[in-house]
């Protein structure tokens, strides 16, 4: 576990976490020195083991006290030799706090409809591609920003998924459309310890299946005959597996390790049958395996479940060969084939695999570890801030079962139109330009996305809602002054040209509601205009400073009550959009609650992050070349490698 440090009564050698106080034990305080080393605001790791409370390390201290240190510890990137008690290193993202005292009612009319007349200002580069750049393209792509009968336009829907996002953070509702699969995971080289085995019966959802332990020895490819190894380096189908006739085969003792045992096996027995196991062609491979089980050999069962999960990562194995134009020589598992696994407690056979530096789910999905309470809403008699404003589909993220058929859909009350400028007006660059790679979430980055532990822990937690810093030195910047740092050196396939818009352009868009009560049409109010200093983040390319955009609402129109009655206008402009947003703040306890501290923070236009050199972290490889990898690669191996939090940037 991890908590921050709140009080320490270091003659009493106690801390206080959470709220609740903790005695370090004599030995663990004295031979560490924690005297001198534990303080106020520093975060630790910890575990409670019955009434006992075992420190574990330091992660790092709250802050860096000067802009100037931040800058030093930015430049510092490129260093081996860090110090990660002291660094709060910069990254695109970070997340608004959530808890498990989700703020849920019964859902009733309210009295309040109308529309807002809107309009954003973008105070960074803009860019939504148009629905031409949406089709599947292999390849660098090139993108223009959407255009639509001489109007440049982000959809309504695209406005009106950024305002909920910021909405639900705002109220910590229920979290939607949240990840149920269970992730993958790589193995590094030497970690995974595995068992060989041939698999003898496939299981079934009654009965389990059985994989006989197997000897496994390796043989120089130079040994075999020709006929398995010509035209082997990409392997299709099945034809990486081959029965074989070890001693008839396999001439060459020398050749293959373990000599002296394998003629012992061998030895006389001319009827010993193996499996040849040709692997995937590897750079500088010299070996392949030869399986061979004995008579002692031992069984283990293996479960439905395992089967299951072992057809997965064939699945995405083969979608990843084929998106690359490969081939992966197994789509199936057979009787006879050879396996890789690991043992549990019952002596049973797990983590399946085909390979000794193997991928493997984990156990539990992001679904699986968030709290109860912050799952999806179920009913309009307990439902949270955004679905009674915004929708909900029932449960969105489990299948429906028969005794969730009670489960109900509510329609939203509010309804979002597509931003637009003309054409003729619009700071847009002329032609698209080469930006670097926007990467793909990843949320196995479990030091980034979890807040302790893995998704192999029951009691590991997600770190919250995520969202994206806003770029000081792109916010109301001409281009030229921060292009080098979102460009990239050449075209390729990981990245992509677009057409994005400078700084300074006027959207105007139409927000149309009904049925809001008083507090709920201030927290819709205060969602899209924010605070004095907060800025949305719409379109792509946010991970680079894009899309920082400050919403005004000009004007706020009440439905007219005699608007069936007459021919009057239906609209009466109201000047209480104050008052409507001090109601929620008031109701609501705004001002108190956590995620709205860490939203005024990530939000806010002013901040003590550094992106002027490169949106993402960077480390030199060793060519010479600046990239993220290398930077990563660097940091995994330190132990305390985890995202701070967004308070940490104060």
């Amino acid at each position: 576990m991890r908590g921050k440090i709140e009080a320490i009564d270091k003659d009493a050698k106690q801390v206080t976490i959470k709220g609740k106080k903790y005695i370090i034990g004599k030995t663990k305080w004295n031979s560490e020195n924690l005297k001198d080393k534990l303080d106020i605001d520093m975060e630790i790791e910890y575990d409670i083991k019955g009434a006992n409370f075992d420190f574990k390390k330091i992660c790092y201290y709250k802050e860096i006290s000067t802009n100037n240190n931040r800058n030093n510890v930015q430049r510092n990137f490129g260093k081996n030799n860090i110090d990660l008690k002291n660094e709060i290193f910069f990254y695109p993202y970070n997340f608004v706090s959530v808890d498990e005292n989700v703020s849920r009612d019964k859902f009733e009319i309210g009295e309040y409809s109308g529309k807002l007349k809107c309009s954003f200002i973008n105070r960074s580069p803009l860019f939504y591609p148009a629905i031409k750049n949406k089709e599947k393209s292999k390849g660098h792509s090139k993108e223009e920003f959407n255009l639509e009968d001489g109007y440049y336009v982000i959809p309504g829907s695209s406005l009106k998924g950024s305002v909920r996002n910021v909405l639900e953070a705002i109220t910590n509702s229920c979290i939607l459309n949240i990840e149920t699969e269970r992730l993958e995971k790589r193995i590094n080289a030497g970690g995974f310890k595995g068992v060989c085995g041939i698999i003898k019966r496939l299981p079934t959802e009654k009965e389990d299946g059985l994989i006989v332990g197997a000897e496994v020895v390796r043989v120089k490819i130079s040994a075999l005959d020709e006929k398995y190894t010509t035209g082997k380096s990409k392997i299709i189908g099945r034809e990486g597996i081959y029965e074989i006739s070890l001693s008839n085969e396999i001439k060459n003792f020398e050749r293959i390790e373990k000599k002296e045992e394998f003629r012992r096996v061998t030895q006389g027995k001319q009827d010993i049958k193996g499996c040849l196991w040709i692997s995937s062609n590897i750079h500088n491979k010299e070996k392949e395996k030869i399986i061979y089980t004995k008579s002692t050999g031992k069984s283990y069962k293996f479960t439905w479940k395992e089967y299951k999960d072992i057809m997965y990562l064939l699945d995405q194995r083969n979608a990843r060969e084929d998106k690359n134009n490969r081939n992966f020589y197994l789509k199936d598992l057979k009787v006879g084939d050879p396996i890789i696994f690991q043992t549990n407690m019952y002596d049973e056979a797990e983590n399946l695999t085909f390979s000794e530096i193997p991928r493997l789910r984990y156990k539990y999905s992001p679904y699986d570890l968030l709290p109860k309470e912050l799952r999806p809403c179920e009913n309009n008699e307990k439902a949270c801030y955004a679905c009674r404003i915004f929708g909900m589909t029932g449960n969105n993220n489990e299948e429906k079962k028969e005794e969730d058929k009670d489960k109900i859909s509510l329609q939203g009350r509010v309804f979002f139109k597509d931003g637009k400028i003309k054409k003729s007006i619009a700071n847009i660059q002329n032609k698209p330009i080469c930006i670097k790679s926007l990467g793909t979430p990843h949320p196995t980055l479990t030091s980034f996305y979890l807040e302790d532990g893995t998704y192999d822990d029951k009691g590991a937690q997600i770190r919250g809602r995520k969202f994206y810093w806003h770029h000081r030195d792109k916010i109301d910047k001409d281009t030229d002054t921060f292009l080098e740092s979102i460009k990239a050196e050449k075209e390729e396939n990981h990245n992509s040209s677009i057409q994005f818009m400078n700084h300074g352009n006027k959207f105007e868009f139409e927000v149309t509601f009904k049925n809001l009560k008083e507090d709920e049409l201030g927290l819709l109010l205060l969602s899209l205009e924010l605070e004095k200093g907060m800025l949305h983040k719409f379109g792509k390319g946010k991970a680079l400073g894009f899309g920082s955009c400050e919403v005004t609402i000009d004007k706020l129109l009440l439905d007219s009550k005699n608007k069936y009655d007459s021919f009057e206008e239906p609209y009466i402009e109201s000047k209480d959009k104050d008052r409507f947003i001090e109601k929620f703040k008031k109701t609501f306890k705004l001002e108190e609650k956590k995620q709205w501290k860490d939203l005024q923070i990530i939000l806010s236009e002013k901040n003590n992050l550094d992106f002027s050199n490169s949106p993402f972290p960077e480390k030199e490889d060793k060519k010479g070349n600046k990239n993220t990898l290398e930077w990563f690669n660097t940091m995994k191996k330190q132990k305390n490698f985890r995202l701070p939090k967004i308070e940490d940037y104060k």
